[in-house]
């Protein structure tokens, strides 16, 4: 996590990397401290679910400046995952006329 917070450019999207990455740290010493089994539901959502959220955006980030053109929002408010598909169709038939 330490090499992704160090290669973004964008100080949002550093600062999400630190978090998880402090998140993460802390699950760790208190794994450590205690020596007992993590608790896998607040792992998932303390960490792994962040990290997923941070690679959509870094995603859309990469897609946005490799292409001017891409059907990237440009509010930057992220598409919840059950309608990115329905997201990605509208802006599909909106660029090509229908």
């Amino acid at each position: 996590m330490r090499d992704v917070e160090e290669l973004m450019t964008d100080p949002e999207l550093r600062a999400e990397a630190a978090r998880i990455r402090d998140r993460a740290r802390g699950a760790r010493e208190e794994f450590k401290r205690h020596s007992k089994e993590p608790d896998w539901t607040r792992l998932k959502d303390l960490v792994a679910q962040p990290i997923n959220e941070l690679r959509d955006k870094i995603a859309e980030e990469v897609r946005r400046r490799e292409s001017p053109d891409s059907l990237v929002p440009i509010d930057r408010d992220p598409v919840p995952p059950q309608f990115t598909e329905g997201v990605r169709r509208y802006y599909e038939r909106l660029g090509s006329g229908r």
